[in-house]
């Protein structure tokens, strides 16, 4: 579950909401995985303060991270997508260096099958909006050296 909000107050009001509801259904939310973030603004004038106060839940202070895994997708308080883009490059290498070292005798065929599987599935990278142009480049440059690998395609 995700809360956002526009301020302190507002947050701080959501996460009693979130404390009087639990009570009701009588479930517990877990606060050593309860985290904070706070997105850095474009402009940082516009910042009205640096430092916040800690938010509780359940008497228990919660952390502030500036970077948070959340289903698969890093997100991160400056709203870069350039950390998440460098997890699904490892991410690639991994996948296609497991399917060479287990399928490097089959045909073509099966191989374009088993990376379109294996090492396709990319359902963040729609959400990339906000990255750097070198690491884009860097997660082309790796998807072609891995269809390279895969498929046996050497420089001539």
């Amino acid at each position: 579950m995700v809360l956002l909000a526009p301020s302190r107050y507002a947050l701080q009001s959501l996460i009693k909401i979130l404390e009087r509801r639990c009570t009701e259904l009588d479930i517990v939310c877990n606060s050593i995985k309860t985290v904070c973030m706070i997105f850095k603004p474009k402009n940082l004038d516009r910042r009205i303060s640096a430092d916040f106060p800690c938010f509780a839940l359940d008497n228990c202070k919660l952390k502030f991270m500036s970077q948070f895994r959340y289903l698969g997708h890093i997100i991160n308080d400056n709203l870069k997508d350039d950390d998440d883009i460098k997890r699904e490059i490892k991410k690639l290498f991994v996948n296609t260096n497991t399917l060479v070292n287990r399928f490097q005798r089959c045909s073509h065929d099966v191989k374009l099958v088993l990376f379109k599987n294996f090492c396709m599935c990319m359902y963040d990278l729609a959400l990339w909006k906000y990255y750097s142009v070198t690491v884009y480049n860097k997660f082309k440059s790796a998807y072609n050296k891995c269809i390279k690998k895969l498929f046996w395609i050497c420089k001539a």
